[in-house]
């Protein structure tokens, strides 16, 4: 089965990309039905949402790779010591469970290891297991074939090819932050927005207060990580499509506004590449390790 799917499932907006082999060749964006979508569990109208989508688009079945929203997951990024590959798994889940507020038993795990002078630096993903298997049913139960689930604002990251600076993804309804440095993603929030999808003024404005916000969190939560006026922000999503969007964002951000780059995929003549960025960095080959502790229900990996 050559035909993979980008499965965006966000906060309020489903969004899926279509790929076979190296060139995308179908998309859909849509609103996703109220009550899909209950404190950060799917309901079988996520299901429905996406079978419906799917149909009105024309896209075919497939494997899906799937992003979540930054809800009931934890990320932690540390190092250890130089220790052999053989131990550096157990050594990850020991450090994971002293570090991640969770009950192990409650949570999956996935992580990658950046040999370095001093060690190993390890990046780790905690997302709830409940959560993770009622994602992936409702997948399933939309005919598709679960091959990866993501967190969102990771695979928005790499769909971006973003290595130091801001992206930042304005949907419709909602929004979603990255702080990049060095490659790391070192924050992430994904946010609804109020106003109305055709008030593009109110929700530049929207947009810049909430950034304004989380990056004063971030320099208190990252003190290391510089953010100012130099900072480039990378400005994804419906900007594209708005007349002098780019424009008129760079009056209202405090930050060196920047557009996004067309990814290596190829694609046909007006494909909207710039909406779909996290389902794009979803196709991408990934270097993360194995779950930690295996599924019960089979090998659907949580992954970045």
């Amino acid at each position: 089965m050559s035909v993979r799917l980008g499965v965006d499932i966000g906060l309020r907006e489903l969004k899926i990309v279509e790929a076979d082999g190296g060139r995308l060749t179908g998309h859909t964006e849509i609103l996703l039905p109220d009550g899909a979508i209950e404190d950060g569990m799917p309901t079988p109208l996520l299901t429905v949402a996406i079978r419906g989508a799917m149909e009105a688009a024309g896209l075919r079945p497939g494997t899906a790779l799937v992003a979540i929203a930054d809800i009931g997951i934890a990320v932690r990024d540390f190092v250890l010591p130089r220790i052999p590959q053989s131990e550096l798994g157990q050594a990850v889940l020991f450090e994971g469970r002293r570090l991640v507020p969770l009950d192990p038993s409650s949570v999956y795990y996935a992580w990658h290891a950046q040999t370095i002078r001093s060690g190993h630096l390890v990046y780790l993903v905690a997302a709830r297991r409940d959560m993770i298997d009622a994602v992936t049913t409702a997948v399933i139960e939309a005919e598709l074939r679960v091959g990866r689930i993501d967190v969102k604002p990771l695979a928005l990251a790499r769909g971006a090819r973003v290595a130091d600076g801001l992206v930042l993804e304005w949907g419709a309804s909602e929004a979603t932050l990255v702080l990049m440095v060095q490659g790391r993603p070192r924050f992430f929030r994904s946010f609804l927005l109020d106003s109305a999808p055709d008030n593009i003024d109110a929700q530049l404005e929207e947009l810049a207060f909430s950034v304004s916000a989380l990056v004063r969190f971030m320099r208190t939560a990252a003190p290391d990580a510089t953010i100012g006026p130099r900072t480039e922000l990378h400005l994804v999503g419906r900007v594209a499509f708005i007349e002098d969007g780019y424009q008129r964002a760079q009056q209202r951000f405090e930050f060196a506004v920047r557009p996004a780059k067309a990814p290596s995929l190829k694609m046909p003549s007006g494909f909207p590449w710039q909406a779909h960025l996290a389902g794009i960095g979803l196709l991408q080959r990934l270097n993360w390790r194995s779950r930690l502790e295996p599924s019960q229900g089979g090998d659907v990996r949580v992954a970045a």
